[in-house]
């Protein structure tokens, strides 16, 4: 295992006096993200930030930034990112202040790296999850986590608790909780045909109207990920 981990952006934030949606539009129209830091039992400040370089910093994959603010430097979280309903254009951002003595919970991405020995023996290497999330101390989250999948025999499984996290993180997902095997073309198709158990029919139960229970679609954080923690905001 091993971890990745770039150097903090820095970004230039202006504070920003006037607020509501028609002002955050001409922010936005000029080329600006409005954007609100807070946390740590202070005040929450309103800023501005260049909308290229907070688009940049943000779908980097980083977690933490460096802010100025007239002069001073915050040490902040990516907490929230919000996009527009075509999920192209970053509206709004959270950024939490951060203790870099008080763990956070974030989502970090994992790495598979190399070749799983059962590939060639036929086998299929599968990947069940892209990430994991983790506590950890601010100043060490990584930006991703490598798994080698080198070692992998065929009917193999890597799960969460074969990942080595550096010391004094922890892995909030199941131990348990597969990552990846390795698996035959045939087990795969059976287990995709597998039928599932029947529903038994209810008598005068009123159909499923077109779009309902459909779930809400998480967006990408810079592509990362929220910890939970942190003040609420105003």
């Amino acid at each position: 295992m091993a971890t990745t981990q770039k150097k903090r952006e820095m970004l230039v934030g202006t504070i920003r006096e006037q607020r509501g949606s028609r002002k955050s539009q001409e922010l936005r129209a000029a080329g600006g993200v409005p954007a609100v830091i807070y946390g740590l039992n202070k005040q929450n400040v309103a800023i501005t930030l260049d909308a290229p370089a907070a688009e940049k910093a943000i779908h980097s994959g980083a977690h933490l930034l460096d802010v100025e603010v007239q002069g001073a430097v915050e040490h902040v979280l990516i907490q929230d990112v919000q996009y527009n309903h075509l999920q192209s254009v970053i509206e709004h951002v959270d950024l939490l202040r951060i203790d870099p003595t008080h763990k956070v919970r974030v989502k970090v991405p994992l790495e598979i790296r190399g070749t799983a020995k059962g590939t060639k023996e036929g086998g299929i290497l599968e990947r069940q999850i892209s990430e994991v999330e983790m506590e950890v101390l601010p100043l060490q989250i990584p930006d991703s986590i490598r798994v080698n999948v080198d070692h992998l025999e065929l009917h193999q499984i890597l799960h969460v608790k074969d990942i080595a996290v550096p010391e004094g993180a922890r892995i909030v997902n199941h131990p348990e909780q597969i990552v990846v095997q390795v698996r035959t073309v045939k087990e795969q198709v059976a287990t995709e045909v597998a039928p599932g158990p029947a529903e038994p029919e209810v008598i005068g139960k009123k159909p499923a109207e077109e779009g309902e229970g459909e779930a809400a679609v998480g967006k990408p954080a810079g592509g990362k990920a929220a910890p939970a923690a942190g003040a609420a905001k105003k």
